[in-house]
């Protein structure tokens, strides 16, 4: 049942879960290879983050009004280009936007708060399935718009190629259609045509355990991330380096938490070096399992947990 008196309240609370989960992962320490709360690069800033974070609230809102129907790939689109021009520090916030997009409209059409991952995961296939070519097209210009590093160029449906645009108005390819063939290199793809299995199934199982068994809400978070990365390939690191070395960041992962991650001292000893040698090289950014912290974080929101 809705606590709120109108609609526009309950589209509030819907985007300030969703920018709370945005904060709330930028905010988790140390996140290893990425930009936290002490750790920064040259060319993007703790505060590029925050910036953009917050400039997607309104898209956000305009996500959940949509609810189910065509016309999210043009709010997505819309969202790349504001967080994009809200700071210097380039793509901040292209993948986990393109997860949580889908899911504030989800959250949209559902009439009360909270909402449960169940609910919400079924709806989020209703919007995924009720989006046209017109989508499709809009959301490769998002991602394009963004030029996200290490994306390169793909055999098919290059989303730096004219050609690209045309087959999809021709054969009327939906965003599933489009994305399929990138399922196993990119968590987007991988997320949208399996109905969000990662992000709703595992991530939020591994997220409310840690919740449990953590009484600091960043332990919990840290150790969230890094069973995420350990149990999944970070496919930002799959683009730029291989599976191969995916695959071994994943093992790197694994035997932190071997040590007992946040929970012992040898854990978070091993975590500092895991962090340090990731942060040798661009190739090994493990951006993916952050954008899979940040949806699963905001299903969280949205089923009434509080801070």
């Amino acid at each position: 049942m809705s606590l709120f008196k109108n609609e526009d309240s309950r589209f509030e609370w819907i985007s300030g879960c969703f920018e709370l989960a945005l904060l709330l992962e930028l905010s988790t320490t140390p996140k290893p290879g990425l930009v936290d709360k002490i750790h920064e690069y040259g060319e993007t800033s703790y505060n590029h983050f925050l910036a953009s974070a917050v400039s997607l609230r309104p898209w956000i809102m305009r996500a959940a009004r949509l609810g189910v129907g065509k016309g999210l790939g043009k709010i997505i689109l819309g969202g790349v280009k504001t967080f994009m021009e809200s700071q210097r520090g380039g793509n901040t916030h292209l993948g986990a936007w393109l997860l949580i997009a889908p899911m504030a409209s989800a959250a949209g059409s559902h009439k009360g708060i909270p909402i449960k991952s169940r609910s919400l995961r079924s709806r989020v296939k209703v919007v995924l399935r009720s989006m046209d070519w017109r989508d499709t097209i809009d959301i490769f210009k998002a991602i394009a718009y963004a030029s996200p590093g290490g994306l390169g160029h793909v055999p098919y449906l290059d989303v730096l190629r004219r050609e690209t645009y045309e087959e999809i108005e021709e054969k009327r390819m939906t965003p599933i259609q489009a994305l399929s063939i990138y399922k196993d290199y990119d968590v987007v793809a991988h997320e949208w045509v399996t109905g969000y299995s990662w992000t709703l199934g595992d991530c939020l199982r591994i997220l409310k355990k840690n919740i449990r068994e953590f009484e600091d809400l960043n332990s919990a978070l840290v150790q969230t991330f890094l069973e995420i990365l350990a149990r999944h390939r970070d496919t930002h690191i799959v683009r730029r380096a291989g599976r191969s070395v995916a695959g071994m960041v994943s093992s790197m992962a694994s035997k932190v938490l071997e040590l007992g991650g946040m929970s012992t001292q040898a854990g978070r000893r091993a975590l500092t070096e895991f962090d340090r040698r990731l942060r040798r090289s661009r190739k090994l950014r493990p951006g993916s399992s952050a954008d899979l912290l940040s949806a699963s974080l905001s299903a969280l929101l949205l089923e009434g947990f509080t801070l």
